[in-house]
C-alpha cells in the first residue's frame, strides 16, 4: 500500500487547482522516486539491526515510522509534507520488508516450500496495492491515507505471535527457544518430530560458523563489529551472488515498468487510456496478484530459473510491441484502439507478477552465506532501491528526451540483454539447502 500510494495521489493533486492544493510535474517526480533515496540507510541498519535483536522485533519496530507516515500523509498540507510521509513509509519498508522479511522466509520455511512461501509475500504485496487502487476509486486520497493508517497497527499486533527464526536463535545459543520455534512453525507438533531438522540446523550453523555457545548471546567464532561484517563482503560467497542479485533487480524493474508506476496515469493518458483510468489501476493490480498466484501455483513445479527466463522474454517482447503500437498510432497508420495498450501494459503487469517481478525478492533470503545474510540482505536491498530511487527518478527525463515509443523500445532491448546474462549465470535454488546454496557459490 506504502508502495502505490504515490500514484494516486499524484493521480489527484497534479496540476489540480480544485484540491486543498496542487503540486508541480518535478514535485510529482520527486515525490514519486523519494521513497526510495532513504532505502540505502534502512535496509543497512536492518541488517546490523536484525543480527543484534533478531528478525522478528525488526519487523515489529518497521512498523512504527509506517504508521507516522501515514498519519502525515493524511494531514498534508503541502509537498514537504508529502515528502516527509514517503520518507518515513521508505524507512518502513526497506527495514521491515525490504530485507529482514524476505531473509526471515528464506530461514523458516523447508526447501521444498520456500519458492511458493516467499511468493505469498509478492502476492501480499500486490493484494496491498490492489485495495489501495480500490479505495481510491471510492475514496479522496486523505481518506485512504487514513484508512491505510489500521496496516500498520494490525501488522504489530500479528508479528508479536509468530516466533524468532530458529537460525538466528541457535546463532545466539538459544537452541531449546529453536526447537521451540521449528515445532510452532512445523505445526505445533511434538520435539520429537523436529528433532532431525534441528539437527541439520545445528549442522548448518557450525559449518556456517555461527553457532552459538548455548544460553550465550554472542557468536563464538566471529566478532560482532562492524568491521568485521563488513569484510565478508570480499569473499565469493557474498559478492557473487550479490552482482548477480543486482543486475537480476535492474532487468526487473525495467522490463516491468517499475520506474513508470507512479505516473501510470500520465503514461495511460499518452497512449488513449484517458477514460476509467481508476478502473484500469484496478485491472492492472488484479492482473498482478493473479501473476503472483500463478507463480505460488508453478514454482514448485517449474522453478525459478526457468520461469525468470520465460517471463523476462516475455515481458521484453511486450515491451517492444508497445513501442510498436505507439509509433504506428502517433503516426497515424492506425487508430487510437484502447484495448491493445490495456492488453500490452496488462500483460507486463500479469507476466511480471509471475516471475521476474517477485524472483529477485524470493533470491535475496537464499543466496548469502549464513554468517553474513543479515548484513547482506540489508546492503543489497538498500542498494537495489537506490537503483530504484535512480531510474524512477530519471524515468520523466527519459521519456522526454526519447518520447515514450523509443522509452519502451529502449526498456525492451535491455530487457533481452538481461535475458541473455540471466541465462548464462542464474543458477537453480529451488528445492535446495541453504547449505547447498552456500556450496555454490562458494
Amino acid at each position: 500500500m506504502q508502495l502505490s500510494i504515490s500514484a494516486i495521489v499524484i493521480r489527484h493533486l497534479q496540476g489540480n487547482t480544485e484540491s486543498d492544493f496542487s503540486i508541480s510535474l518535478t514535485e510529482a517526480s520527486w515525490y514519486g522516486s523519494i521513497l526510495f533515496i532513504i532505502h540505502p540507510f534502512g535496509c543497512f541498519l536492518s541488517g546490523v539491526l536484525q543480527e543484534r535483536f533478531g528478525k522478528k522485533y525488526c519487523m515489529i519496530f518497521a512498523n512504527i515510522p509506517s504508521t507516522i507516515g501515514w498519519t502525515l500523509l493524511y494531514l498534508a498540507q503541502s509537498s514537504l509534507f508529502l515528502y516527509a510521509s514517503t520518507l518515513l513509509m521508505g524507512f518502513s519498508i526497506a527495514v521491515g520488508a525490504g530485507a529482514v522479511q524476505h531473509a526471515y522466509i528464506g530461514e523458516i520455511t523447508e526447501p521444498r516450500l520456500r519458492g511458493a512461501m516467499a511468493s505469498i509475500t509478492n502476492t501480499a504485496a500486490y493484494f496491498g496495492i490492489l485495495v489501495s487502487f480500490t479505495l481510491s476509486s471510492f475514496f479522496d486520497w486523505r481518506t485512504v491515507a487514513l484508512l491505510s493508517t489500521l496496516c500498520p497497527i494490525i501488522c504489530i499486533l500479528l508479528i508479536i505471535f509468530i516466533p524468532e527464526s530458529p537460525i538466528w536463535l541457535i546463532a545466539k545459543g538459544k537452541h531449546e527457544k529453536a526447537e521451540k520455534a521449528i515445532c510452532w512453525l512445523r505445526g505445533w507438533v511434538d520435539s520429537e518430530t523436529v528433532k532431525p531438522e534441528l539437527s541439520n540446523l545445528l549442522h548448518y550453523n557450525n559449518v556456517s560458523g555461527t553457532i552459538g555457545t548455548q544460553d550465550s548471546n554472542v557468536v563464538t567464532n566471529d566478532s560482532k563489529n562492524l568491521l568485521s561484517k563488513l569484510a565478508q563482503f570480499k569473499k565469493p560467497s557474498v559478492y557473487r551472488p550479490m552482482k548477480l542479485i543486482m543486475i537480476y533487480f535492474f532487468t526487473s524493474y525495467i522490463v516491468n515498468l517499475t520506474p513508470g508506476k507512479p505516473f501510470i496515469g500520465k503514461i495511460m493518458t499518452e497512449v488513449g487510456l484517458r477514460d476509467h483510468q481508476s478502473i484500469c489501476l484496478i485491472i492492472f493490480s488484479i492482473l498482478q496478484m493473479i501473476g503472483s498466484v500463478i507463480l505460488i501455483l508453478t514454482i514448485r513445479r517449474f522453478r525459478k530459473r526457468f520461469l525468470t527466463l520465460v517471463t523476462t522474454s516475455i515481458n521484453s517482447a511486450l515491451l517492444l510491441l508497445f513501442s510498436v503500437y505507439i509509433v504506428a498510432m502517433k503516426n497515424n497508420c492506425i487508430k487510437s484502439i484502447q484495448w491493445i495498450p490495456l492488453t500490452l501494459i496488462g500483460g507486463i503487469y500479469l507476466s511480471g507478477g509471475s516471475g521476474v517481478a517477485c524472483i529477485p525478492w524470493m533470491l535475496i533470503g537464499e543466496v548469502f552465506p549464513n554468517k553474513s545474510r543479515g548484513i547482506a540482505t540489508g546492503v543489497c536491498a538498500g542498494m537495489s532501491y537506490l537503483l530504484l530511487f535512480a531510474l524512477t527518478k530519471s524515468y520523466l527525463t527519459v521519456e522526454m528526451f526519447l518520447s515514450i515509443e523509443y522509452s519502451m523500445c529502449l526498456f525492451g532491448c535491455i530487457g533481452i540483454f538481461g535475458l541473455i546474462y540471466l541465462y548464462f549465470y542464474l543458477p537453480e535454488t529451488e528445492n535446495k539447502t541453504l547449505l547447498e546454496i552456500e556450496e555454490f557459490f562458494t
